[in-house]
């Protein structure tokens, strides 16, 4: 798998990332010859990408970029102070709340959208569902 996961801030579970990138591969039968770039950063440079791409001026948890060529899936960025504040507030497990986020930007990439709430629904129910799989199958804390 072409996977590179950049941390511009403290991050301690790339391992478990990147043991959660290869099951959802492996789950949507993706080619592991593709590259997949996930970028952890904080609320400050995910601002700046928020503004720049989708013309809004504020943080979010996350954005991905679909790739340009046939051999790149395309690019994720995830701001962990937004994770952990929103981890917080939903009184959920950082880690899982983070595979989660991570799913949604996944499935994004794979041409997933939420432009109802019909498809955001079923698009939160297929993250979770992926979640709890991966931890009950790799046995991760929850």
């Amino acid at each position: 798998m072409n996977l590179t996961i950049i941390s511009k801030t403290e991050f301690n579970n790339r391992e478990i990332v990147k043991s959660f990138i290869l099951f959802l591969m492996d789950k949507f039968s993706v080619n592991k010859d593709k590259e997949l770039n996930i970028v952890f950063t904080n609320d400050e440079e995910i601002q700046k990408l928020n503004k720049k791409f989708r013309k809004k001026d504020s943080p979010t948890n996350i954005l991905s970029f679909y790739g340009y060529d046939g051999n790149i899936l395309g690019d994720i960025a995830i701001s962990l102070e937004t994770l952990e504040k929103e981890a917080r507030e939903q009184n959920v497990n950082a880690l899982k709340y983070t595979l989660f986020i991570v799913a949604h930007g996944f499935l994004h990439l794979l041409g997933y959208t939420h432009e109802t709430m019909e498809k955001f629904n079923n698009m939160i129910s297929i993250q979770e569902n992926l979640v709890e799989e991966f931890i009950l199958n790799k046995r991760v804390e929850k």
